[in-house]
Formats: structure tokens, sequence, C-alpha cells
């Protein structure tokens, strides 16, 4: 494997910020590694969109029953917010050092967006 350029690790790693992903999708000349985090980073912001729509449609069914409702539309959120940020973290981390990360289930529609 080729040695990646600093500015490319921390263009690829600002990919797993959420939104901010629109930023290294925008810059031009990108290398074929940072092109494979701009994919990764926009299909984990379009999962992390999908995935709130849903769990938004939960809370406005399952969460108007009084105690039970509320509990199980907050742990819903819960596991959502720490599976979208372990997984950020993780390609952040996997970027900065470099490396050729794949997101589990990402990856498969990652490789379908096109990012030139």
């Amino acid at each position: 494997m080729p040695d990646v350029d600093v500015s490319d690790r921390w263009w690829s790693a600002v990919c797993y910020l959420s939104a901010l992903v629109v930023v290294p999708i925008c810059r031009k000349n990108k290398s074929d590694f940072l092109r494979q985090h701009c994919r990764q980073g926009f299909m984990l912001l379009f999962a992390q969109v999908v995935l709130l729509l849903v769990l938004l449609a939960i809370e406005s069914t399952v969460g108007r029953i009084p105690v039970l409702g509320f509990l199980i539309t907050m742990l819903l959120f819960l596991v959502y917010f720490l599976l979208f940020l372990g997984l950020a973290a993780i390609g952040f981390m996997k970027a900065l050092a470099g490396e050729h990360w794949r997101v589990p289930y990402i990856d498969e529609f990652a490789a379908k967006v096109p990012i030139n």
C-alpha cells in the first residue's frame, strides 16, 4: 500500500464528521484514498438520516405509550447515537492512520456512489 499524503488523511477524516462530508466531496483533485472515504462518509450520513426518520416515526407511534413508549424510544435513540458515534470515531481514526477501512454493510452501497 503506497504512503498516503497527510493532507489526504485529514480530508478523509473530515468525511466521518456527519454533514461536513460535503467539504471534502467538493474538493478537486481527490486521490483514490480520499474518494473511498468520501463515499463511505456520504453513505454513513445517508444512513444516519434514514434511520433518524425511522426513529422519529417510531417515536410518534410507539412513543405515545405512557411509560413503556418513552423507555423504548429513548433506548432506540441511545443505540442510534452510540452506533453512529462509534462508526464515525473508528472511520476518523482509520483515515488519520492512512488505512483503507470498510464500514460494515455500508461499504457495499458506498462503492456505487459516483464521487470523482
